[in-house]
């Protein structure tokens, strides 16, 4: 919007003209705070191109669509433990922090790690006691839900 002061035959008028765009000839004018509708003289409003939606060919039948063949990417093989109980991951996530080492004993209730699943931090626990056999995973490592974490025995 712009203003302007203006004095017609020794009378002063303020008027406030809105933005006239090129797709319109008609803009808001404001003089002396009374609103007129003005169309402006000589103007053409500019022709708005629109996208043109085609059809689809008659051959491009949802029953003919063939998936692309892309190869899925490699997961890293989950490691198997050797003898004992595994502790499985609950859910998929990031481990934030290992609590324990290989060789400590642990009783049943006991936070092994902690994991990062869904912006909420989750610790894992074992359900029985033992010893420490092997830790599957590191810190910052992502799991998926059934990956072996740790092994106890």
């Amino acid at each position: 919007m712009k203003d302007y002061s203006l004095k017609i035959n020794g009378h002063n008028y303020d008027v406030q003209i809105d933005d006239v765009n090129e797709s319109s000839t008609v803009t808001r004018v404001i003089v002396n705070g009374t609103t007129y509708e003005v169309e402006i003289g000589g103007a053409q409003a500019a022709a708005v191109s629109r996208p043109q939606v085609a059809p689809a060919p008659k051959e491009a039948n949802s029953a003919q669509v063939k998936p692309a063949t892309v190869a899925p990417a490699p997961r890293i093989a989950a490691v198997a433990p050797s003898s004992g109980y595994s502790v499985k991951c609950p859910l998929p996530g990031t481990v934030l922090s290992i609590d324990v080492a290989v060789g400590d004993t642990v009783s049943a209730g006991q936070t092994l790690m902690v994991l990062e699943a869904m912006k909420m931090e989750n610790n894992i626990d074992a359900d029985r006691g033992g010893v420490v056999k092997q830790i599957l995973v590191q810190q910052g490592a992502t799991v998926m839900e059934g990956d072996n974490l740790i092994v106890i025995e």
